[in-house]
């Protein structure tokens, strides 16, 4: 199949400009708080090609020819290049809303709210849809501080206590859990199938080191003035939590969610293979053909697209769901 893409830079589609100068198209999907990516290198053997403005908005698609072209995001070119021999422009984008004003730093308290409540608050104030899975919306903070902390740095400071991810996409505002591939209504996404065929390359690893069996995590009891200890898991190594929790209830979900977060995180998987847009961050993989212990299902933590001189290749990078 023949590798294809489409750019739409300031609202004009300057695909038929740029597509005999395209050295390099990278398309970077994570998963959490960092920035979707995008970047672009052109031939500017002639010096002919006008730099965009920095700021000017670029709609990325990319596919094949033969099939279709997939949307891989909206971003906002806040970095335009050029360099040489031999001539090069550059030009690089991050996702649109995950920056500016969702990462301005902010002071305020917040207290007796849900996490549905907070992230309702948070994605009005940035004209953002809130979506959050349904299994964590009724959970109550008695109170929480937000001290020169940014948004979207507070809400994946809360994440962590629920193993979940906060992030925009698109023109929502998400908070769900991690590594189980559901969308913010709760409904699995369909895991995609990969087989170890064709020029597909991977690599494993199962690592040992920060392998607790158990998780520790203090809270603050006002009844008595004292500091208490709650534990997830069982036996030794044990890890232990520095911040301390206002409930024995957010200790103890802090303590489960980071033990769930260490196991998970033991077992990692990387694949390079043939683009496909269709693989994103956030969702599942079936891995088939692949030896005894990578065989099966995988969570994507990162997917890298790219059209290059070599063709169009995705790399993938999983760690073990929950």
């Amino acid at each position: 199949m023949t590798p294809d893409f489409k750019v739409i830079a300031d609202g004009v589609n300057i695909t038929s400009q740029i597509k005999d100068r395209l050295l390099n198209l990278t398309v970077t999907d994570e998963a959490g708080y960092k920035s979707d990516t995008v970047e672009i290198t052109l031939d500017d053997r002639d010096n002919a090609i006008e730099l965009p403005s920095p700021g000017a908005p670029l709609i990325v698609f990319m596919g094949y020819k033969e099939t279709f072209l997939a949307p891989m995001g909206i971003f906002t070119a806040d970095e335009v290049g050029a360099k040489g021999p031999p001539d090069r422009v550059i030009i690089r984008g991050k996702a649109v809303n995950l920056g500016g004003p969702i990462k301005e730093q902010k002071t305020r308290s917040w207290d007796e709210k849900t996490i549905e409540e907070i992230i309702v608050k948070i994605a009005g104030e940035h004209s953002l849809e809130p979506k959050v899975a349904e299994a964590l919306k009724p959970f109550v903070y008695e109170h929480l501080d937000q001290t020169d902390e940014s948004d979207i740095n507070f809400l994946t400071r809360i994440g962590r206590d629920h193993d979940a991810i906060a992030t925009v996409k698109g023109e929502a505002l998400l908070f769900i859990a991690k590594g189980e591939s559901t969308t913010a209504s709760g409904r699995p996404m369909i895991p995609h199938t990969i087989t170890k065929s064709g020029k597909l390359s991977w690599s494993m690893n199962f690592a040992t080191r920060g392998n607790f069996n158990s998780v520790e995590a203090n809270w603050h009891n006002e009844a008595t003035g004292e500091k208490e200890t709650v534990t997830a898991g069982e036996g030794s190594p044990v890890k232990k939590l520095r911040h301390a929790h206002s409930t024995q209830v957010e200790a103890e979900g802090a303590a489960k969610a980071k033990l769930t977060e260490l196991k998970r995180g033991d077992h990692t998987l990387s694949i390079t293979m043939q683009g496909d847009p269709l693989v994103i961050s956030g969702g599942q993989i079936v891995a088939l053909g692949f030896r005894i212990g990578v065989a099966g299902i995988w969570s994507i933590k990162s997917a890298r697209h790219m059209i290059d001189g070599g063709g169009f290749s995705t790399e993938i990078d999983t760690e073990k769901p929950n």
